[in-house]
């Protein structure tokens, strides 16, 4: 057996306790029992993703616009 150290947010740590508890788990088994279904299903056993994609519009005067048009065709023209 190998000892597994973690490092936890004291508020974290306290609440994941009481869920646990309620459900008849420690943190020890809880842990054990997760990084077990990684080792049976070879992935992640809860979906990951990062949110939609946000995008901020911001206005600009023409001046800044024709700066970054002339960035963005020096840009497609460079040589890869």
């Amino acid at each position: 057996m190998k000892t597994l150290q973690v490092r936890l947010p004291e508020e974290l740590r306290h609440e994941a306790d009481s869920v646990l508890a309620a459900i008849g788990l420690d943190l020890p088994t809880a842990v054990r029992l997760y990084l077990t279904k990684i080792v049976q299903t070879r992935s992640i056993p809860f979906a990951l993703d990062a949110g939609p994609k946000t995008v901020e519009v911001i206005a600009v005067d023409e001046e800044t616009q024709a700066r970054m048009d002339g960035v963005a065709t020096a840009w497609k023209a460079r040589k890869p």
